[in-house]
């Protein structure tokens, strides 16, 4: 996975965080195709515990290699950040957010994150 190829290029110059939120396709909500076929089948979580462990299943399925933090069940980074569906973002040592991809999927360009994690460590 091209995330963990950059997470371990350049995790001793910066901390790397995966940010989990709220499910995207719950089997309670909009529930696609695709996570019918891989059996990707959750209901929404409806406490920390419940989302904590979909977040390990996700960890585990997807071979994140970076460390996860949840997002609390008010979904505060997810709508502060407009994480949802999924977002590749770079954020300065003053908290500047430096680089915000597009939407995902379409917009999960992990190549145009790179050369922006670049940029930074190089300046």
């Amino acid at each position: 996975m091209r995330v963990n190829e950059i997470y371990r290029e350049f995790q001793n110059q910066m901390d790397f965080y995966i940010v989990y939120i709220q499910e995207i396709h719950p089997t309670d909500g909009w529930q696609l195709p695709a996570n019918e076929r891989d059996e990707v089948l959750f209901t929404q979580p409806m406490n920390a515990d419940e989302r904590a462990e979909i977040a390990g299943v996700c960890m585990l399925h997807l071979k994140f290699e970076m460390p996860m933090l949840l997002d609390n069940m008010e979904n505060e980074v997810d709508l502060k950040y407009a994480a949802l569906p999924e977002r590749l973002y770079l954020v300065n040592a003053a908290g500047k957010i430096v680089h915000r991809s597009r939407m995902g999927p379409w917009g999960f360009d992990t190549e145009e994150w790179r050369v922006a994690i670049e940029g930074l460590v190089a300046s």
